[in-house]
């Protein structure tokens, strides 16, 4: 059931790579969370493993099974997709959001079922029949992540499931952000692969069980557990700026310390 990357290289233009030789597995029961510089390749790793871009060298792959090789339809219902910014060109309700989720397969009153499920799990039931583009854009992300999440409800019957989340709580307010994370984690202990983007290291030390970090030129800087990982002496190298870890109460944070260094 891992979801993989092996030898993953990927250019939007010639001679400009933007991923370079990324390999890493994301393991079921596990959130992996994906960080680094801004430019890094987080965003576009996440879309080749949900083969949305083809690598130009590498592949990706779920159970031993290349992504690419998987229809579209069969791997909706495998992998579920968290954007940064949801993107909603027609007047539907926040209801029917979630349940297009579903796929056309799924009957409309088990979609709808499943949508109304999973508004309660992210607090937006009481807007399911508000049009989904007047809500916020933290609402619309935790919007986007029920939809996620009825998505693989709809999809389950035994198989490798996965979800991978592109910063999906960057515009929500602290209390729900920690909710949005907290969901993630409910899904690693439903057996699924979770990936996640974050730029918030004291949110993948506190939520995350290990991590993949990306440095400025697309390479694996460092990948391991989150604790191992996010070492403040590589952090340091990679983000150019010093890191501090405080603890209270058993709750760890990563704080910069000084002004980035000059590049």
């Amino acid at each position: 059931m891992t979801l993989l990357a092996e030898n993953l290289s990927f250019a939007y233009r010639p001679g400009t790579p933007v991923l370079r030789s990324v390999s890493a597995a994301f393991e079921p029961g596990q959130v992996t969370a994906i960080l680094g510089p801004n430019g890094s390749g987080k965003s576009t790793l996440v879309r080749c493993l949900l083969g949305l871009l083809a690598p130009g060298e590498g592949r990706t792959a779920i159970s031993d099974r290349s992504v690419y090789s998987i229809s579209e339809p069969e791997r909706a219902g495998m992998m579920a997709y968290v954007p940064q910014r949801p993107s909603i060109a027609f007047g539907f309700t926040v209801a029917d959001v979630v349940a297009l989720g579903c796929g056309p397969g799924c009957p409309a009153a088990r979609a709808r079922a499943l949508a109304e499920a999973a508004l309660e799990a992210v607090g937006l039931a009481h807007r399911a029949e508000e049009p989904f583009a007047e809500l916020s854009m933290g609402q619309q992300q935790r919007g986007v992540l029920a939809r996620a999440i009825a998505q693989l409800r709809a999809g389950a019957g035994g198989g490798p499931q996965a979800l991978l989340a592109d910063e999906p709580a960057s515009a929500m307010d602290p209390r729900h952000a920690l909710g949005a994370m907290g969901l993630l984690r409910d899904q690693a202990s439903a057996g699924r692969v979770v990936a996640v983007v974050l730029h918030d290291l004291t949110a993948a030390l506190r939520f995350a069980d290990r991590a993949l970090l990306l440095d400025d030129t697309g390479r694996v800087a460092a990948a391991g557990p989150v604790r191992d990982t996010l070492a403040t002496s590589t952090l340091e190298k990679v983000f150019g700026v010093r890191f501090t870890r405080l603890a209270d109460g058993g709750v760890e944070a990563l704080v910069p310390t000084v002004p980035p260094a000059a590049r």
